[in-house]
């Protein structure tokens, strides 16, 4: 998503998604999508790293007002854009500097489910560790991270694919 236009458009929608439908699902703590994270997956590379760091910082603390959780998805959320140049340039060396476009339909789907994991796994692992407040079973927390980083990733992922003729590249 290369233009600024389309990509906070896109950002609103999803946030307004999570916000009024997302969070309310939630299957015995385990399941927790997060597909407001694709703010961040999507975001123009030539938007620079310091910007970036910032709208992961502002859209973590509205999360953390909604769902009261006190500044953790904050720091998830800019420790991801902290870490998402990065990821993109290991998957896809040079997409920064020539500003190439990394949706799915641009990239294909393998690299960009390794993309969008790696970004999810970055940002689940840090909440629900911090979430977990111990690490007495540590099995439990590994599953709980999988499970909501394939239900983040798939949900994610649809919506592109669900929405690929609105997105301009």
């Amino acid at each position: 998503m290369r233009k600024f236009s389309t990509w906070l458009i896109w950002s609103s929608f999803l946030l307004i998604l999570q916000s009024l439908v997302i969070n309310k699902i939630q299957v015995y703590g385990f399941l927790n999508p997060y597909i407001y994270i694709g703010i961040f997956l999507f975001a123009p590379t030539s938007f620079g790293k310091i910007p970036l760091l910032f709208v992961g910082a502002l859209i973590g603390a509205w999360i953390d007002f909604q769902i009261m959780t006190g500044g953790i998805h904050m720091m998830a959320s800019s420790l991801f854009c902290y870490f998402r140049p990065r990821i993109l340039d290991f998957i896809i060396p040079r997409a920064d500097e020539e500003d190439l476009p990394f949706l799915p339909v641009d990239i294909g789907l393998g690299k960009w489910l390794i993309y969008a994991m790696s970004g999810t796994i970055v940002h689940h692992t840090y909440l629900f560790s911090i979430d977990a407040h111990s690490f007495n079973e540590p099995l439990l927390l590994i599953w709980r991270i999988f499970i909501s980083t394939i239900a983040s990733t798939l949900l994610i992922t649809s919506i592109l694919y669900f929405a690929k003729n609105k997105i301009d590249n």
